[in-house]
């Protein structure tokens, strides 16, 4: 039978799950600039995460949570009809990896529910590639290759206690490092010779949304 108490009261090792969706923002930069108006501006997809740490009471009400996630996502994005004539559609798929160390602190105002904000460091990587089809119906692609570098998420949610080892999660990661993934392509959409590619660059970051499921041991 459940008790309604929060599930904040208990030091434990605690275990999650969570699924949720992905907001992926693009900064085009160098040869990619010059041809973002035939780019998406965002991508949106599915993500889903497990988590294992270990949470601290410090009162009744309050404490701190340590723990280790990973965060897998997919998020895709379209761009047709662009004022760029050398391209008429792009299709962009963005696969991310996340894993990182993290703290959060909680606080429980009452019982049945509480907020919690917090900080993880770790490892972000980005698989970016953008199909498009341009005069003729030509097709290309360009990135296609995994990349990845320092990540600083953000954490910030509110939580629903079940029980004393039960916890529902609603909450958000908010990326404050952006990846600069670096490519090449085709440099006759900058103007350039046809056959050569130009250097490019975009600035990723992946805004995770998600839901849930903590229970402590």
């Amino acid at each position: 039978m459940l008790s309604f108490l929060s599930a904040a009261q208990n030091s434990g090792v605690f275990l999650g799950v969570n699924a949720g969706v992905p907001i992926t923002t693009p900064t085009y930069g160098g040869g990619l600039a010059v041809i973002k108006q035939a780019l998406p501006s965002n991508g949106i997809g599915y993500a889903v995460g497990v988590d294992l740490g270990y949470k601290q009471a410090l009162s009744k009400n309050m404490g701190l949570k340590y723990y280790l996630e990973y965060n897998y996502s997919k998020s895709k994005g379209k761009k047709e009809g662009s004022s760029i004539q050398l391209i008429n559609k792009v299709d962009a798929n963005i696969t991310a990896d996340l894993l990182t160390l993290n703290i959060d602190y909680y606080f429980n105002p009452v019982d049945l529910f509480g907020i919690y904000v917090g900080i993880g460091v770790g490892y972000q990587s980005f698989k970016p590639t953008w199909d498009y089809v341009g005069m003729g119906n030509t097709t290309g692609s360009v990135g296609g290759k995994t990349k990845g570098g320092l990540a600083v998420p953000l954490n910030v949610g509110v939580t629903f206690n079940i029980s004393d080892g039960n916890q529902i999660l609603l909450g958000a990661k908010i990326p404050l490092v952006a990846y600069d993934y670096k490519t090449e392509i085709p440099a006759v959409f900058s103007g350039g010779a046809a056959t050569s590619m130009a250097p490019a660059n975009v600035k990723l970051k992946n805004y995770i949304v998600q839901v849930g499921y903590n229970y402590t041991f």
